[in-house]
């Protein structure tokens, strides 16, 4: 064994992961503040940016998602050298970023008739409406930004993006202060709305910021070229597929949440602020496997099938690591964590109950995180949306609900079940990896990403 390689392999995967942990952490504290700084409005408020954040996050998901298409092909592209055609992705990513803004776009506009027609009623729809409304300017940023991130983190460059998340977090704090609540004398007050329109400016100024860095650094500046129509259509061949398997995830945890809120409102209660920790140390684990499915993209681009082996495994023991931690704090501190939120020993007893499946489903959602970064680094992502569909869908969700409602195993069930569906994602992508990344005789990376289509 190399030593050499492997602690070289360790540090480039340990500076590319640092920064991306930032940024999704970033990404979710924006989130987050955005409910606390709502919640002294009361419930209508409350509902309104929950339901509408819900109706945007979804959207969001299924096309922003097909921009992931981007990463391994720059990630590729870098690995061998070919830096124009790095810039041409790029260029592709583009395209797609100002297609993508149509349907994001849409939901965004028409907001209170899709939340009418999911059974809200009128005020609540309209109050998510107005909130959507507010989003609507920032699309096309958020898009733009986003394919900047998978630009630059394919580059292998991910402090920049890091730097932005964080500069947007402290600056939407400012605007959700100031929008919401006004300043008197000068600026009134716009309430929930007033979160939304924070929201939109900060991702202008994230997009602004994300392209001057792109075309102000002249040792990465691209070219301002018509897309390679090849290339747009590997960012849509690669992206659609993963943005399903995005999508069949999410609706495994809103299926899982539906089932729960049957119980009552502790039920729910409960379940949402389990669900608040186990998607933020869920971010770790993402970030280390996005480090993982970029370094795999790297050594795919000169056929270097060692350091993709360095890579795989390396990114799992990085991913599942982290989560054992955070598994340990789950078990040994489930109510000190979940006092951090509320005092009500109703939410306490059934949470920590709930915290308690969740120690051991972190190790499941650290395995197939690692495995679905690894595979679409690897431009493989048609395979793993079917198994991920198989996971979440064909076991995950029935067997949620045959413990819940047949079992009569109510909230706790229903979380066993996602355990199960996460489980087997995870078992059915490491196979994956086996065959396509460890055992396959050769590793080769798409043609057209390094320009011998």
């Amino acid at each position: 064994m190399n030593g050499g390689a492997w602690r070289q392999e360790a540090a480039a995967l340990g500076r590319l992961a640092g920064p991306l942990v930032l940024s999704q952490l970033a990404q979710v504290g924006m989130t987050a503040l955005d409910t606390w700084m709502v919640a002294p409005l009361g419930p209508d408020a409350l509902a309104a940016v929950g339901l509408g954040g819900a109706l945007h996050v979804g959207a969001w998901v299924i096309s922003g998602g097909v921009l992931l298409g981007m990463t391994p092909l720059v990630s590729q592209a870098a690995g061998a050298g070919a830096n124009e055609r790095a810039a041409a992705v790029w260029n592709a990513g583009l395209l797609w970023a100002a297609l993508l803004s149509v349907p994001l776009g849409a939901v965004s506009l028409f907001g209170e008739v899709v939340a009418l027609a999911l059974g809200q009623s009128p005020d609540v729809a309209a109050n998510a409406g107005a909130y959507l409304r507010g989003l609507l300017p920032g699309v096309p940023a958020l898009l733009l930004f986003f394919a900047a991130r998978q630009y630059l983190e394919g580059l292998g460059r991910s402090r920049p993006p890091m730097v932005l998340m964080l500069l947007g977090l402290g600056l939407n704090a400012l605007l959700n202060r100031v929008l919401i609540y006004g300043v008197p004398g000068g600026l009134p007050a716009y309430g929930f709305v007033g979160s939304a329109y924070a929201t939109s400016a900060v991702r202008v100024l994230l997009a602004v910021g994300a392209l001057a860095y792109v075309y102000g650094n002249p040792a990465m500046r691209p070219r301002m070229r018509w897309p390679d129509g090849a290339l747009v259509a590997a960012v849509g061949r690669i992206g659609a597929p993963a943005a399903l398997m995005l999508g069949v995830e999410i609706a495994l945890f809103t299926g899982a949440a539906l089932l729960v809120g049957r119980y009552g409102a502790v039920a729910l209660g409960a379940h949402q602020l389990v669900t608040t920790w186990t998607t933020t140390t869920f971010m770790a684990a993402l970030g280390v496997a996005l480090a993982g499915g970029i370094r795999v993209g790297h050594h795919l681009g000169v056929r270097r099938s060692d350091g993709v082996r360095r890579a795989v495994v390396l990114t799992y023991g990085g991913s599942l690591g982290v989560m054992a931690l955070c598994a340990a704090a789950f078990a040994l501190m489930p109510r000190p964590l979940l006092g951090l939120f509320t005092d009500d020993p109703r939410l306490l007893d059934l949470g920590a109950r709930l915290l308690g499946v969740a120690t051991v489903f972190q190790l499941f959602d650290g395995a197939q995180v690692a495995g679905a970064c690894l595979l679409r680094g690897a431009a493989d992502t048609r395979v793993p949306m079917v198994l991920a569909a198989v996971a979440y869908l064909g076991v995950g969700l029935p067997t949620a609900y045959a413990l819940g409602e047949l079992a009569s195993a109510g909230p706790l069930g229903v979380w066993w079940g996602k355990a199960m569906g996460l489980g087997t994602a995870a078992l059915l992508l490491a196979l994956r990896v086996r065959g396509r990344l460890l055992g396959a005789a050769s590793l080769r990376p798409v043609a057209v990403a390094i320009g011998t289509e």
